[in-house]
């Protein structure tokens, strides 16, 4: 491992957590042991901490406490929307900027398909087929493309269908005013903002009624959809978490964007030959997917590693797959582009002069990969 600088440039597979985040956690778990379920004092003590946290995301977004369900993650929440949402008979309405936590679900009920344009947004157009379900990432989460959700809003409206979004990669970094308008539904993952992992947030207006069914079965816990014992201590913290998400948006993004600014200043000093594919005037403000000229972007990885540089291939579930993210076929990018990139992510932390320095470390590490060759 490098003994010199290290930089955390994958906040988009996972934020560090926040220390105030992980101090509410401990208090809640040493003072709360009870099963919220329980009828016990201690029981009752777990469960009004779960309620306060609840209608604390309540009051952050500004809807209904009964309108917020707490899963194991977002993977769980975007299946149970995806699976729960409007007539099971018919497609869901979406475009390949989806996380696979949305596409393969979405496959079971099979799919009515949106094209991409060149920056990696849907193209988003009203259809004759009748779909059941429309689905609108609001950021998508390999080139940080930002969605046309109130367009998609409108296209669900018309044909009778609820509005699914996945707003994982939002929190915390752009505006959610116009998902919280527009959607019927999103899901939010906390682990991006500072939160901790292993749960999250869906949203559903009108409460957990507008589901089918539960994806497990077991128990009556979040309104019988989501069986299973609740974390007081995660909601607790994630409820923080999401709250100064929220409050700090703005600055947050204005950090990011500086240290995207000072990486690609620094990569640009370095004068190694790449291409910027994420739209950055349309793009989350910390996200920069960067395609360089004859190096295998997974190959690239490990050297970048060495040099103290964490970054990725695309989604870090799909970290596995040989295969580049599926969203820079679906804009048509050459095979050849697609797997020379790499992602880098940036965070409310980073600090513009450090950031610097790491892009002039990638673009010395590329040259040093180019000098092998």
């Amino acid at each position: 491992m490098s003994q010199g600088p290290s930089w955390h440039c994958d906040w988009n597979a996972g934020a560090p957590v926040e220390p105030e985040v992980l101090e509410r956690f401990v208090a809640v778990e040493r003072d709360c042991p009870g099963n919220p379920a329980s009828l016990h004092a201690a029981g009752r003590r777990s469960r009004a901490v779960l309620e306060a946290a609840r209608g604390d995301v309540a009051e952050a977004l500004g809807v209904a406490a009964d309108d917020v369900l707490f899963t194991s993650g977002g993977t769980e929440a975007a299946n149970l929307a995806v699976l729960g949402l409007g007539d099971p008979d018919l497609p869901v309405l979406l475009a390949p900027v989806e996380h696979p936590c949305v596409l393969e679900p979405a496959s079971a009920r099979g799919c009515v398909t949106w094209r991409v344009d060149r920056s990696g947004a849907a193209v988003v157009e009203s259809t004759d087929a009748a779909v059941g379900l429309v689905c609108l990432v609001h950021a998508q989460s390999e080139l940080g493309t930002l969605q046309p959700v109130a367009a998609a809003a409108a296209v669900a409206r018309a044909a009778g269908a609820p509005l699914f979004v996945d707003a994982a990669q939002s929190l915390g970094r752009v505006p959610l005013a116009d998902v919280l308008e527009s959607a019927d539904a999103l899901a939010l993952s906390p682990h991006k903002c500072g939160g901790l992992r292993g749960h999250a947030v869906l949203v559903i207006r009108g409460g957990a009624s507008a589901l089918r069914r539960p994806l497990l079965r077991g128990g009556g816990q979040e309104q019988g959809m989501r069986p299973g014992t609740q974390s007081p201590a995660l909601c607790a913290a994630n409820a923080l978490a999401i709250t100064r998400a929220l409050e700090e948006t703005e600055r947050r993004g204005r950090r990011m964007a500086e240290a995207r600014a000072a990486f690609l200043a620094g990569l640009r000093a370095s004068r190694v030959e790449h291409h910027i594919l994420t739209p950055l005037p349309t793009s989350l403000p910390n996200t920069l997917m960067i395609a360089f000229e004859d190096v295998d972007g997974r190959s690239l990885l490990p050297l970048l590693d060495l040099a103290g540089v964490r970054a990725s291939h695309g989604s870090a579930c799909a970290s596995g797959s040989p295969e580049p993210p599926a969203v820079l076929r679906a804009i048509g990018m050459p095979e050849s582009l697609q797997r020379a990139a790499v992602r880098f992510s940036f965070g409310w932390r980073d600090a513009a002069d450090e950031l610097a320095q790491c892009g002039r470390t990638v673009g010395e590490t590329v040259h040093r990969r180019h000098k092998k060759n």
